[in-house]
Order: C-alpha cells, then structure tokens, then sequence
C-alpha cells in the first residue's frame, strides 16, 4: 500500500472513531435520563395503577371517570402528563396518561377505606428483617400508612420485644397460624 493510502484509511478511521465517541457519549446521557426518570417515576401512581391497586386490595372495581372526578377535586394530588414530564421513558401509545403523586393517592384511598395493609392487627408473620439473619416470628401489634407504604410494629414471639417500622415488604404471613 502506499503512503497516501494508508493515511487517508487512517484519517477516515479516525474520524469513525471520533463519530462512535460521541455517539457512545450521547447513549450514556440518555441512559442517566432514563435511570433518573425511572427512579422519579416510582412516586407517581396512574389512574390504571390505582383502579388495580382498588380491586387488588379490596377487591372493589372502580373507573376512570371516579378517578377523574377524585383528581378534578384534588384529592389525588398534582396531576401530571406522564408523557410530558417522563419523555426518557417509553411511555404507551394512545390517550394521555396522567399520574398522581403515590403519598397523596395512597393517603387518600386509605382514608375512603379503598387501600387497607396486607396484614391485620394480630397477625402472626414472618419477619425478614435483614438478609443474612434468621427470620422472626412476631404477632403484628400495630400498623400504619407512611407515604406510599405501610410500615408495622411487631411483638416478637418469646422474647416481647417490638420491632418498630417494618416495612411490609420484609413481611409474610406464617402458614397455619392461629
């Protein structure tokens, strides 16, 4: 190969590279957008997320136009375009979705009786409160809406200690309790 070539094959090289730099620096910026939005979109709820939370929980099927009706009074909330405010996110195709902040929604439902805890006042569970401890059996001796999730006071069986703010995600029920 001559001398020519080979720099014009180096040059074009060279700028490919410089082109798959910047275009390798554009895809991690898009990806911090996507990682920050996604984080900041697990404190919202929508208006579908709500009527399966309903009917999950209690098991009572409610519509949209209710859930219009709740947001136009503002008991959910801020009301916002997910669309709008999570561009990073692929969002659905079709009608606007709007969400609602989980505190307020979640505060609400609880208070109309719509959003009930998992577990009871006198409950036996199961704790598993770190992951490289033993689990606890406890009697659940109160509990309590915090934001967007229920956290529980836990007498432990034996001992009577109580183990406060547990969050209802460490908990499950023990099979064949009383």
């Amino acid at each position: 190969m001559k001398r020519n070539d080979l720099e014009s094959m180096i040059k074009k090289l060279e700028e490919k590279i410089k082109n798959q730099q910047q275009l390798l620096q554009d895809l991690y910026t898009q990806l911090e957008a996507l990682i920050e939005q996604e984080k900041e979109r697990e404190q919202y709820i929508s208006s579908k997320e709500i009527i399966d939370l309903v009917f999950k929980k209690i098991g009572k099927k409610i519509n949209m136009s209710t859930i219009k009706r709740w947001a136009d009074e503002g008991y959910l909330g801020e009301v916002i375009d997910e669309k709008e405010k999570f561009w990073a996110l692929h969002a659905k195709q079709g009608k606007k979705r709007f969400l609602y902040p989980k505190a307020y929604a979640y505060t609400f439902l609880h208070e109309k009786g719509y959003l009930s805890s998992e577990f009871e006042v006198l409950d036996r569970v199961l704790v598993n409160a770190h992951a490289n401890e033993q689990p606890i059996i406890g009697i659940i001796i109160d509990s309590c809406l915090n934001k967007d999730h229920f956290q529980y006071t836990i007498q432990i069986e034996g001992s009577f200690d109580v183990l406060k703010d547990v969050e209802e995600s460490k908990i499950k029920s023990v099979e064949g309790a009383d």
